[in-house]
């Protein structure tokens, strides 16, 4: 991922409750404990502040060399980028980091995997490791017991806090799985469930370290970290701030996919619909992809070529070439059945979301390769009515975002999808209420309606009920009724 790297303000370290000490910087908080049989180190902030950090362990009165453990609450750079350094300095060390975050780091690898309910144990102090991703895939939090004054407190460090990484900006630029909205929740409600003491801040911000180091600086009569009510508090606070990025985003990235197919006076994916659709104001473009006789990707929604020709069968049953003697629309827009990939040099350039429908077996692997080849990966989701096919996507291209559209919302499909991974989930528009939009929102989907309804009322029922983005198989006037009302 790209960095900001940003300044260092140096923070005098200083000792939190017991044996746990603070020797970060504003930026990067890093954590110390004495174990009576050698240190261990919970994150090493960004590069330009390794040398900070040895610093604050010397001046502490420890010797850097005695690190023997360093702990990551999770990849991003900010936690893991003076890793490098700090291991020349501390040459014993092992490193721990979940194996799902590797992806975020560099220039080092970690010797072990943290798994979820490990207990990682050295001289007088035992860390419990709880898996808590949706910061990021692999985030890990930390508990641990401290004693002031032969008082035993529960300490705890949630390790992945932040939600800013949770927006859809955010997510498109860096590769990160919706269903990590979901996770975030999970995570936060399972640490609610714990009793903690003392909260331990990811960053400096999170349990304001700098205020409470100042209140002991100012003679405290209780140490300031003992907050037996902040964990709860701060935890409530950040499932409430996701809930709100998602209700932003919900009118301010909504998507109204231009898209013909199944309408009775645009019955077919044509360039010249694509354009007419986004004139109208939308920002988004959805289509169909078909195999012909001699092997071409095309764009085609349903064969109807019977119907509307004539002529016996389907795309399959021509050549491409054969295909071109037919007009799919008869009128004002009269086009030829496009190649996907003539689609794909017209419109990638745009700044506009794709969704690319997956209509046949066997295509996954040539729709993934073009979608690279034309780069439209970041923004383009790839859709099927079989699971089969948008499985076969993911496990070809684990990074191309994959949605499934649905006539019914089973939860034993529903658990098929959060098992492979699915960015976004399309239901039939009248699928749509509130309470169920709301509870797909809370396991992290996207959520995409569709429908074939000439009322457009009918439709802006599925936008109020709270859903990212609609694709409608109908007539230019409804598809122009939603572009002017994309903010329903």
């Amino acid at each position: 991922m790209t960095k900001r790297i940003r300044g260092c303000t140096k923070i005098p370290p200083f000792r939190m409750i017991g044996n746990l000490y603070f020797v970060g910087t504003y930026e990067a908080s890093s954590h110390l404990i004495d174990t009576g049989d050698g240190l261990i180190l919970i994150d090493t902030g960004y590069e330009i502040t390794a040398d900070v950090v040895a610093a604050s362990i010397k001046e502490l009165g420890y010797d850097i060399k005695d690190v023997k453990i360093i702990l990551h609450s999770h990849g991003h750079y900010d936690h893991t980028d003076a890793t490098p350094r700090i291991l020349k300095l501390a040459p014993q060390a092992k490193t721990y980091l979940s194996f799902k975050d590797i992806k975020y780091i560099e220039g080092w690898t970690p010797d072990y995997d943290i798994l979820d309910g490990d207990v990682i144990e050295l001289g007088n102090t035992k860390i419990e490791c709880l898996f808590t991703p949706g910061h990021t895939e692999g985030s890990v939090s930390f508990f641990m017991d401290v004693v002031e004054d032969g008082q035993v407190y529960r300490a705890a460090m949630f390790g992945g806090a932040g939600v800013n990484q949770l927006k859809k900006d955010f997510m498109k630029n860096y590769d990160v799985p919706y269903r990590c909205r979901g996770m975030f929740f999970d995570s936060v409600e399972r640490l609610l469930e714990r009793k903690v003491d003392v909260m331990i801040g990811n960053h400096c911000w999170h349990n304001q370290t700098l205020e409470k180091r100042e209140k002991m600086l100012a003679g405290a009569k209780v140490n300031p970290f003992i907050e037996p009510t902040e964990w709860e508090t701060f935890l409530k606070k950040l499932h409430a701030k996701l809930w709100n990025v998602i209700t932003e985003e919900i009118s301010t990235k909504f998507v109204n996919y231009a898209h013909r197919g199944a309408s009775e006076y645009y019955p077919e994916n044509t360039l010249s619909a694509f354009r007419a659709g986004l004139e109208m104001g939308a920002n988004g473009i959805e289509t169909d992809v078909r195999r012909t006789k001699d092997g071409k990707l095309v764009l085609f929604h349903d064969d109807t070529l019977e119907r509307m020709t004539g002529q016996a069968g389907g795309v399959q049953d021509y050549t491409y070439e054969e295909l071109q003697k037919f007009d799919v629309i008869e009128g004002e827009l009269t086009d030829k059945i496009p190649l996907f990939e003539d689609f794909l040099k017209e419109f990638a350039d745009k700044e506009i979301a794709f969704a690319i429908e997956l209509k046949e077996d066997g295509v996954e692997e040539e729709v993934a390769d073009l979608i690279y080849k034309y780069g439209i990966e970041k923004k383009t989701m790839v859709t099927a009515f079989s699971l089969t096919r948008i499985r076969k996507v993911k496990e070809y291209k684990p990074n191309l975002r994959i949605g499934f559209l649905t006539k019914s919302l089973e939860e034993e499909r529903i658990n098929a999808l959060l098992d492979m991974e699915a960015d976004e989930v399309c239901p039939l528009y009248s699928l749509c209420t509130t309470e169920k939009v709301t509870e797909l929102h809370r396991l992290g989907f996207n959520v995409r309606a569709w429908g074939i309804a000439a009322d457009p009322e009918r439709m802006k029922i599925a936008c109020i009920a709270g859903a990212d983005g609609m694709t409608i198989n109908a007539p230019d006037l409804l598809t122009k009724y939603l572009a002017e009302n994309n903010n329903v």
